[in-house]
């Protein structure tokens, strides 16, 4: 990180210091969600069981998937829109008409690696439009007669649904899914996760014995949720950055190194919590080079100071 001057922050807290209650607005949950209820459902159930009045989702999973969902909390829904974009990861249990040899499985898998051409299955809720999303990896893990195994890493918004679809086409016979897994999101994977029963009892000791050390594990602050560059304000600049106005270049004490012009990023306090979300209006090198102008244009404020 660049540091452009020195300053001792006074104001906020740092997220890892933050109160339960403060952990509760700022924070995330990594649920390992069942199969059964909806996204939405299974973020009610988060939100009632911490008694929080807002919760949201990123990266909706289907009713019969389960795995990996990030629960957002109270203010930390905000950030929703910058987790969407993060790769995912999904293990698939799929069934074909007839057997099909090991052979003709992986050169039909090599043919959907890479950047492909999709539109959503009938059953989502989105566009029926057609549109590119991009396979990262995609293997064969085991075959059990008409049953096949494998795994993928892809793009947010794929429909492992209709690659299933697709290979049966491709194959000339008939495919389902029987069982979907998200392995991982927005970069969580299935060790963070917390089943709903777990969390529940985490809460009552939280509610019940005044223990909320076993809460405070699964709870974590927004901040390690997201991934885009770094640019830290000064705490002069934190009140009228957090109530709309843009960040000039005295307002900084340090930023990432390679910001390009039109990249967001996310704008921190010196404490390390997340204030907002900006759009560079300057590259690094540029607010580096400069005393004075507008170098980031807030688009998301997250946290008022």
């Amino acid at each position: 990180m660049l540091a452009l001057r020195e300053e001792e922050s006074e104001i906020g807290v740092k997220p890892s210091e933050r109160s339960t209650r403060e952990l509760l607005r700022f924070g995330v949950v990594v649920l390992d969600k069942p199969r059964g209820p909806s996204s939405h459902e299974a973020s009610a159930f988060v939100r009632k069981i911490l008694g929080v009045k807002k919760a949201g989702h990123s990266g909706t999973l289907d009713p019969n998937v389960s795995g990996v969902l990030p629960v957002l909390l109270e203010d930390a829904c905000k950030t929703v829109g910058f987790l969407l974009k993060q790769k995912k990861s999904y293990v698939c249990i799929a069934r074909f008409g007839e057997k099909i040899s090991e052979a003709k499985l992986r050169e039909a898998l090599a043919r959907f690696r890479g950047k492909i051409y999709q539109t959503p299955p009938l059953e989502s809720a989105v566009v029926k439009k057609l549109r590119v999303r991009e396979v990262f990896s995609l293997e064969l893990l085991e075959t059990d007669g008409r049953d096949v195994l494998f795994s993928c890493e892809v793009e947010g918004g794929f429909y492992v649904r209709k690659l299933v679809f697709d290979l049966g086409e491709v194959l000339g016979t008939q495919s389902e899914m029987l069982e979907l897994r998200r392995t991982r999101a927005a970069g969580f994977n299935e060790s963070q996760c917390v089943t709903l029963q777990d969390l529940a009892d985490r809460a009552w000791f939280w509610k019940n014995e005044g223990d909320d050390k076993l809460l405070r594990e699964v709870i974590l602050p927004v901040e390690k949720t997201v991934f885009l560059k770094r640019v830290v304000a000064s705490d002069g600049a934190l009140h009228a950055i957090s109530t709309g106005a843009n960040l000039a270049i005295p307002g900084i004490v340090a930023l990432d190194e390679g910001i390009k012009r039109g990249e967001s990023v996310q704008v921190l306090s010196g404490k390390g919590e997340l204030v907002c979300f900006a759009q560079a209006l300057l590259s690094s090198g540029e607010i580096a080079s400069r005393k004075n102008g507008i170098a980031f244009d807030v688009t998301r404020v997250i946290h008022s100071f």
